[in-house]
């Protein structure tokens, strides 16, 4: 077997790092940030490290195991959660993984760092009351100015409590995927790339109905005859913002939409989409004390994602073991 090429000492690191970010950091995206900013730490990390004056001066081997491993201590001896530098050492994960398949006789050098342990906790969910603030400022935002987009908000809003989607399992659900009596939701997507279909309580029933029908007035202004096959594939929360009829995907609401709709009805809690996916697993989980099906529910492949749900606080230990060693007096 021929020797594997060696990698070009004198290779610009910087280069390698602008490509990564140019292909796979590109956009707007919170994704996208994150990586870029990640990197950014890194390299600011590796002209201290290695002395380098600028970052055009940084050569492939200045990054190594060693310099890795070192960059996640700094980290976290700085004060950075182990959570943000877990996601930093992964970003770097991804990029040695990508710039190895590239670049003849480049070694992952970030490949057997080991990721800082995150403690588990508990995702926190909103209690009844807070549900019921949101819906009262749904309500007035309504009576303050009555408008479709205020109307789909707040149906928006009820539709990610009742069946715990993903924000962007919501955005892409076209009406093809409902059934007649708007009872299942068929086919949605997982990010494992999985299928699983979603029920729809009869506590939403009839505001769902009542939005279909506003729905239908606000595309009457782009479709003066919508047939069924042509609403079949459109999306259930449609934008007006640069529609065309004639491209259906043109009625999809953007991610940031999506979180801009749900943060709008934010009072003493900052609302955001998987807050209210946190408060469906955490409310199902109660009622039902199942977490098998919990995880069929939210459509994790994996049970152990589910069990943080039941993960407990030290003080809820302590109230625990105080009430156990109580009853036995």
């Amino acid at each position: 077997m021929a020797e594997a090429a060696k990698t070009k000492p004198d290779l610009s690191l910087f280069s390698l790092f602008e490509s990564y970010v140019r292909y796979y950091a590109d956009g707007d995206s919170h994704t996208a940030r994150a990586k870029r900013l990640d990197v950014n730490h890194f390299t600011k990390f590796l002209l201290h490290y290695c002395g380098a004056s600028k970052p055009q001066k940084l050569k492939v081997d200045d990054w190594n195991a060693s310099a890795t491993a070192a960059f996640i201590e700094d980290k976290l001896r700085q004060g950075e959660s182990p959570a943000t530098v877990a996601r930093r050492l992964a970003t770097l994960k991804h990029m040695g993984r990508t710039l190895a398949e590239l670049t003849p006789g480049f070694v992952n050098p970030a490949r057997e760092v080991k990721t800082p342990k995150i403690p588990t906790q508990r995702p926190q969910g909103l209690n009844k009351n807070e549900i019921s603030g949101i819906r009262n400022k749904g309500e007035a935002r309504i009576e303050e100015r009555d408008s479709f987009v205020r109307h789909r908000n707040k149906f928006l809003v009820e539709f990610l409590l009742d069946t715990g989607l993903r924000a962007e399992e919501v955005r892409l659900l076209r009406m093809s995927q409902f059934d007649d009596k708007c009872e299942w939701i068929k086919n949605v997507r997982t990010k494992g790339k999985r299928y699983r279909n979603v029920y729809i309580t009869s506590a939403i029933r009839s505001a769902f109905q009542k939005y279909l029908e506003l729905r239908a007035l606000e595309l009457a202004r782009f479709f003066p005859k919508l047939s069924k096959t042509i609403d079949k594939t459109l999306p259930l929360f449609i934008s007006n913002y640069r529609c065309n009829p004639e491209r259906p995907d043109s009625f999809l609401m953007g991610s940031k939409s999506i979180w801009r709709a749900v943060h709008e009805l934010s009072g003493s809690n900052e609302l955001h989409p998987h807050l209210l996916r946190h408060s469906y697993a955490l409310e199902l989980l109660d009622s039902s004390n199942d977490i098998r099906l919990v995880a069929q529910a939210l459509g994790h492949g994996d049970v152990r994602i589910t069990m943080r749900y039941t993960e407990r606080s030290t003080e809820q230990i302590a109230a625990a073991l105080e009430k156990s060693r109580n009853s036995n007096d």
